[in-house]
């Protein structure tokens, strides 16, 4: 399964320019990457891994297509749906975030484990 998630994760976040650029200090002035953006990659990515192994991203800064993509590596259902919710509902911060998005979110039928994982996702500065 590995070799699987090999040829099928790490590109994927390559591709939504999520992975950080490994080992390096560099700041490229081309990058779409914002500096409130960062990515841990794990050759062990499966969907539902903790955040610690997928993109987090800042919901105040990141575009709806980032916060989406970040939710797909997440393994969150229907990532463009709450990318979309999660964009029209903010701005946030830190202390707010948890209590607005389970307001906002609830109002769609959330269940608990994905908004967990969303909210485990977000990381607004």
């Amino acid at each position: 399964m590995t070799k699987r998630i090999v040829q099928f994760g790490i590109p994927l976040l390559i591709s939504a320019g999520l992975l950080a650029g490994c080992g390096s200090n560099d700041t490229d002035a081309g990058s779409s990457m914002s500096p409130t953006t960062t990515a841990v990659a794990s050759s062990t990515m499966t969907p539902g891994s903790s955040a610690a192994e997928v993109a987090q991203v800042d919901p105040n800064t990141a575009s709806e297509s980032q916060i989406q993509a970040a939710f797909e590596a997440a393994g969150v259902s229907n990532a463009g749906k709450w990318a979309k919710e999660v964009t029209e509902y903010g701005p946030y911060s830190p202390d707010t975030i948890s209590d607005t998005l389970t307001k906002e979110l609830g109002k769609y039928g959330i269940d608990q484990q994905t908004l967990n994982t969303i909210l485990s996702v977000l990381a607004p500065q």
